[in-house]
Order: C-alpha cells, then sequence, then structure tokens
C-alpha cells in the first residue's frame, strides 16, 4: 500500500464500499424478476415481451463492459462509477413511474448501462485500492453478486405476496441505498492511481491463436451456465409456481435465491480446486441436472423443484467459475482487454439469445411445453463443451512436449 502524501486521511472503508457496489448492481437487476408476472397481468402483455425487457439489459451491459474500463482508465474510476449509480437511480426512478411495458424496457436499459459499468470498473477499483488481495477480492465479489440477487429476489417476491406496493417500495429500497453508495463514492479519493495518463481506445475483440482451444471450451462452458441463468431470471420463476401449483410471487423469489445461493456455495468450495476440472465437472453436472430438472417440474412437487433449481444453480456456478477461471489462467497480459471482451460478447450473446427464443416459443405454445426443449439444448450445449475439451489434438491448454517446462506453471495457476 503506498503511503499517504501530508495532509490526507486514510479512507479504510473505501475497499467495503467499492465490494457493495456489484452486490448492489446485481441486487438492482434481480429485483423485476419476481414481478414480472404481476407487470403481464396488469398489462396484459405475452411472455415473449418478459424475454425481451430482460434481454434489454443484457444488450446494453455489453455496450458497458466495452467502452467503461477505457473510460476508468484514462478519467479515473470515481467519475465512472459515480456516472454508473445515478444510471442505476434513474433506471429505478422509471420503473417506479412506469406506465406500460415500454417503460420497463427503458428502465432495464439505463440499469444494464449501470451494472455493466460496475462489473468491470469496480473490480477495477478494489484491485486499484488492494493489489495484494486480487484473489480474495474475485473471490468476494462473486459472493457479493449471488448473494446481492438472492437477497433481493427475496426481499421483493415477500413483499410482493404480501401485495403492499410491490411495484414501488423495492425500488425505493434499492435507491436508498444507492444513494448512500453515491455519497460515499463522492467522498473518495479516486483509486487508480495514473488516471489520466492512459489513452482512451476501445480493445479489438480477438483471441491469441495459441488459446483458442481453451478460449473455446471456456465460452461454450459460460454460455451454457448463463443461457440457464437467463431463462431463470426471465420465465423460470412463472414457469416453477405454475408447476408447483403455487400462487403468488414469492415461490419465484425462492426459485432465483436457490439458485444464485448455490452457485455462490460451489463458487467459493472449488476456488481452490484445478480451474479445468472444475469446469468440466460443472459443464457435466449441469446437463444431467437439465435433463433430470425435467422430471422434477414435473413431479409438482414445490420442495423437489426447489430442490432441483438448487442443484443447478451449484452446477452453474462451477461451470461459470471454472471456465472463467481456466481461460484467465492462460490470456498474455497484453492481450487481456480484447479476449475478454470477446468473453463477455459471447457469454451475454449467451444470455439474450436462448432466452429470446424460450419467449417465443412460450408465446407461440407455452412456457410448460418449452421448457423441457430448452432443458435438452441446455443439456446438449453443457456436452458440447466437454467433448471440444476431450477431442484429440484440440484439448484446450493442451502442451506440446516442448511447453512440458511450463505446464506445472500452468497447472498451478489455475489453482490460485
Amino acid at each position: 500500500m503506498k503511503a499517504l502524501s501530508p495532509g490526507r486521511r486514510a479512507q479504510p472503508w473505501r475497499y467495503a464500499a467499492l465490494l457493495a457496489l456489484p452486490m448492489l448492481g446485481q441486487a438492482t437487476s434481480a429485483i423485476p424478476s419476481p414481478l414480472y408476472s404481476l407487470y403481464a397481468d396488469k398489462w396484459h402483455y405475452p411472455p415473449f415481451l418478459t424475454t425481451v425487457i430482460f434481454a434489454a439489459y443484457g444488450a446494453v451491459a455489453v455496450v458497458a463492459i466495452l467502452v467503461s474500463g477505457p473510460l476508468s482508465d484514462r478519467y479515473g474510476r470515481r467519475p465512472v462509477l459515480v456516472a454508473a449509480v445515478l444510471l442505476l437511480l434513474a433506471g429505478l426512478a422509471v420503473f417506479v413511474g412506469a406506465a406500460g411495458p415500454g417503460y420497463l424496457v427503458v428502465a432495464r436499459m439505463l440499469n444494464g448501462l449501470g451494472i455493466g459499468t460496475i462489473v468491470v470498473v469496480g473490480g477495477a477499483a478494489l484491485l486499484d485500492v488492494d493489489p495484494e488481495r486480487a484473489a480474495r477480492s474475485g473471490t468476494l465479489t462473486a459472493i457479493a453478486f449471488n448473494v446481492g440477487i438472492a437477497v433481493a429476489a427475496l426481499g421483493t417476491a415477500g413483499l410482493a405476496q404480501t401485495g403492499f406496493h410491490p411495484l414501488v417500495l423495492p425500488y425505493l429500497a434499492d435507491a436508498a441505498i444507492a444513494l448512500v453508495l453515491l455519497v460515499l463514492l463522492l467522498a473518495m479519493r479516486e483509486p487508480h492511481p495514473s488516471a489520466g495518463a492512459a489513452p482512451l481506445g476501445i480493445p479489438r475483440p480477438q483471441v491469441p491463436r495459441e488459446i483458442r482451444g481453451r478460449f473455446v471450451f471456456a465460452v461454450i462452458g459460460a454460455s451454457a451456465a448463463w443461457a440457464v441463468l437467463g431463462v431463470c431470471f426471465s420465465l423460470e420463476p412463472s414457469i416453477a409456481a405454475d408447476a408447483a401449483h403455487v400462487h403468488g410471487p414469492f415461490f419465484g423469489g425462492v426459485v432465483i435465491a436457490a439458485v444464485t445461493l448455490a452457485a455462490a456455495l460451489t463458487q467459493v468450495i472449488s476456488a481452490r480446486h484445478p480451474a479445468r476440472t472444475v469446469a468440466l465437472v460443472g459443464d457435466t453436472a449441469l446437463a444431467v441436472l437439465m435433463l433430470a430438472g425435467v422430471g422434477g417440474f414435473a413431479t409438482g412437487n414445490a420442495v423437489v423443484i426447489i430442490a432441483t433449481v438448487a442443484l443447478q444453480g451449484g452446477a452453474y456456478g462451477l461451470a461459470f467459475g471454472g471456465s472463467l477461471r481456466h481461460l484467465t489462467a492462460r490470456i498474455p497480459a497484453e492481450r487481456r482487454g480484447a479476449v475478454m471482451s470477446m468473453f463477455y460478447l459471447l457469454a451475454y450473446g449467451a444470455l439474450i439469445t436462448p432466452t429470446l427464443l424460450v419467449g417465443i416459443g412460450a408465446t407461440v405454445w407455452s412456457a410448460t411445453a418449452i421448457f423441457p426443449v430448452f432443458s435438452v439444448l441446455a443439456a446438449l450445449l453443457c456436452l458440447s463443451a466437454v467433448a471440444v475439451e476431450r477431442v484429440p489434438g484440440r484439448r484446450a491448454g493442451r502442451l506440446t512436449p516442448t511447453q512440458a517446462s511450463a505446464a506445472e506453471a500452468a497447472r498451478m495457476s489455475e489453482v490460485d
């Protein structure tokens, strides 16, 4: 840690405040999920529009992910994060005043810009504040993501179940927390030590030839995991409630919380295991559990359905966390921005596209009819990641004999 210049007081709360930002962002993204069924009943729109509202968030988040990092390198982390929180507040205001589904699309887009920025710039700011805790910060950020989603989903669903202003109060509570963090950001010294020195430019998404096999394996596994997550956050809460014959939005909130808390737990447990092994186990388990989930939903038993989605959430945590760690262990330092831009472009595409297709199918047929089809396709996508890794000569990360001296170092880096 650098010594403070004379007259500058320490700000030991900076790390905690920056760690609270991703929790706020993911909580903001989760609040509407238990409420979509209420919005649909209020304005009488089809399931496809629900997935459009959800996908709007992912589409603009990609833009934020691409541009916010370079902006923060050039102008500093603090002003970019202040702008991100203001975007969150603007989206929450639109939600509160929404008079139709078009307002929900606008609100989700504003929130998507803010959340995408927080994901990138908040993570960079944590490294600026305490670079010695880089690995720990990554684990804590992943936990913050999932805990934020779980708390917001359960709190919103519980409030909605009471019927006491469910389309207003969750957003106001979230806005109050955002305002507190905004004040802390305004009081915070700039975390980035070399703000203003970097040229302004957006990295062009590309993948070096030497890691393309590893990249393909990682992105297929991550894409399958995010496809499952997209449907979980849009249509699955209402599908699960219908299957269990449970009325009211609270059950949908429990579904989302079960997925995210199980994902957080498995990411923590697996953090010290080799990333490739974790990813392969996660991909395989998610494929099996997506197929088993069809039977679990068919039972109509609420406990079985919650257990099923919790297991799927745990597998999702392994698949995505392991895939990401496996990829980042071997990216050349000078190409990290370009590779991660490509990774997140494809991952968000997987979040958006299957969700929209499921929404179309649910509109043409029904959500109950299309969900087993999606489950089978998601399982096949997971298994394709395993197949890519197992193809002779294409195994991600396989080293030639001349690279034997580097193999052990690469393997150990995956454990960190």
